[in-house]
């Protein structure tokens, strides 16, 4: 297969080890790293060593970043992690590595080499491979984000307060007091409320934004966000906010004379005067085509800001700089887009509290500014993997682990569904499934989130915005209160690593040093030092 890339060098990164400087231009560097959006990198990026897809002129090709030597191993993040009692390491090499008074499983399989997990109980190791060895010490301790999982609520759709039927544009009425009742009902199986964007926009799921520093008045305004945050604060729910720093909206006053990338000025002058004219069902039908400035994803109504100008480093630092003192965290929209060391730099006022970056691809260049991400490749392993055998989800289990870094994966946002997706429902099929993969998703590091109506089995398709129908309560939903048994667990141990998947006898083992867990059709079983509970689906 034709390679995309060409390692210049290579550096020292106190994160990653080492990385290579990838020469895969000219313009901007585009590839699942990116999750295919433009901006976060021109004419090369820095990637540690692995298997990456990059877009040239000829289309999607293979990038592989191989290691100038094995085994390759640093006792960095990227690479290794102390559990408290366990050290977890990623070995890259071409045969299987050893780990002297440890044990190394096989995560992911290359044609160059493969990644190896290894475990161990002590702080300094040694590993052993290809004729060499080498001595290691102190890898960095694993964090915790404080939050065990997260409730997910696009705050139009908590409510039907106008009737909508057509979803794909209509407002359906939800405020921020039917978010705060909704999101407290679900603290039976969460202690976070991820919320969508709650500031004035051109759109029900706003993302346009408009005004960075208002809350809307359609969802109540001011007043509604601080009764809001006390009946959290009272359920005991910590507040992830959205924040939309990608792109603004077309009406958005920043725009078009702040940092943006204007191909056509007069173009985009006529686009912004009809924008503050005409309602945006009517700008819909005229605007078509690529638009004279750069976008998100060629939508003509999401401006995208240019971040090498340092006005707009500045413009998103205070926008989290305005926000940290009134939430618990932040969900980057896009994060992908924008480069790494603008979001160190954005994101120092929000020391301290959970972020997490979206990402639809492997966020291997950003995981040293954001700790945690979307875990898009866990999703697709597990939405394409359930419905066939133990063996092809312990694949996807341990691919994901092979491309996440021990230090990021209590910070990875799993998720069986989201407002982007289908709904897993629809996906899945049957209840043994669904209830399989929430059991996955809590036995696994990370912070798992339930889309709202996710507790109910609700179905839809991204294509049609049926994906994102109005809250309905489901009382009685046998998935929810599956969902209250394994966040309890949780307290108990479940979801702490390090560990990794194997298949038997049809069913998934997750194993480490101090917990075993397996999931089947029928149900879970979790065994620690305190005993065995099984938990039946």
């Amino acid at each position: 297969m034709a390679v995309a890339c060409r390692v210049e060098k290579w550096r020292s990164d106190p994160y990653y080890g080492k990385v290579a400087v990838v020469q895969a231009g000219p313009g901007y560097v585009v590839g699942d790293f990116t999750g295919w959006i433009h901006g976060a990198f021109r004419d090369r990026v820095e990637l540690p060593p692995g298997v990456y897809r990059i877009l040239s002129g000829g289309g999607e090709v293979e990038c592989v970043v191989e290691p100038p030597s094995y085994p390759w191993h640093f006792a960095v993040p990227y690479m290794s992690g102390d559990w408290g009692g366990a050290v977890e390491l990623r070995i890259y090499a071409p045969e299987p590595p050893e780990v002297p008074g440890g044990e190394v499983v096989e995560l992911m399989r290359g044609e160059q080499f493969s990644i190896y997990m290894a475990v161990v109980r002590r702080r300094r190791y040694e590993v052993r491979c290809c004729g060499k060895k080498a001595g290691f010490r102190s890898p960095p301790y694993v964090g915790d984000p404080g939050i065990r999982a997260m409730y997910e609520v696009l705050p139009d759709r908590s409510a039907n307060r106008l009737g909508c039927r057509d979803l794909r544009r209509e407002f359906c009425g939800g405020t921020l007091k039917d978010v705060a009742r909704v999101a407290v009902d679900a603290s039976r199986f969460a202690d976070a409320l991820y919320l969508h964007p709650i500031y004035p926009a051109m759109s029900y799921h706003r993302y346009d934004v408009v005004d960075h520093f208002q809350v809307d008045e359609r969802l109540g305004g001011w007043a509604a966000f601080e009764a809001m945050r006390g009946e959290l604060s009272r359920a005991g729910l910590k507040l992830v906010l959205d924040i939309v720093l990608y792109h603004v909206g077309l009406r958005n006053p920043l725009f078009p004379g702040g940092p943006f990338i204007i191909r056509d000025g007069s173009y985009t002058r006529l686009v912004k005067e009809l924008a503050a004219r005409l309602p945006r069902s009517a700008l819909a039908e005229l605007l078509e085509g690529d638009p004279p400035y750069e976008t998100f994803l060629k939508v003509w109504f999401m401006p995208r800001l240019d971040y090498s100008r340092p006005e707009a480093v500045e413009y998103a630092r205070r926008v989290v700089e305005f926000w940290a003192p009134h939430v618990d965290g932040f969900r980057l929209d896009v994060a992908h887009g924008v480069p790494p060391g603008v979001w160190e730099e954005v994101l120092s006022p929000a020391e301290g509290r959970y972020v997490l970056g979206e990402h639809v691809g492997n966020p291997a260049p950003f995981y040293k500014a954001v700790r945690g991400f979307t875990a898009y490749v866990l999703y697709n392993g597990l939405i394409n993997s359930l419905t066939k055998g133990a063996e092809e989800v312990a694949d996807a289990v341990n691919r994901y682990l092979a491309l996440t870094p021990p230090s990021a994966l209590p910070y990875m946002n799993t998720f069986l569904e989201n407002h982007d997706v289908d709904r897993a429902a629809t996906r899945l099929g049957g209840h043994a499934q669904l209830s399989m993969g929430y059991a996955l998703l809590f036995s696994l590091p990370g912070v798992p989130s339930i889309y709202s109506g996710g507790e109910c089995g609700e179905g839809g398709l991204a294509a049609d915005h049926t994906n994102r129908r109005p809250h309905t309560p489901c009382p009685d939903s046998q998935l929810a209160k599956l969902l209250e048994t394994l966040y309890r667990l949780r307290s108990r141990g479940l979801g702490r690593g390090p560990l990794w998947a194997s298949a038997k006898r049809g069913r998934i083992e997750l194993r480490s040093l101090q917990t075993r867990v397996e999931v089947g059709s029928g149900g879970l079983v979790f065994g620690d030092t305190w005993g065995v509970r099984e938990v039946r689906f």
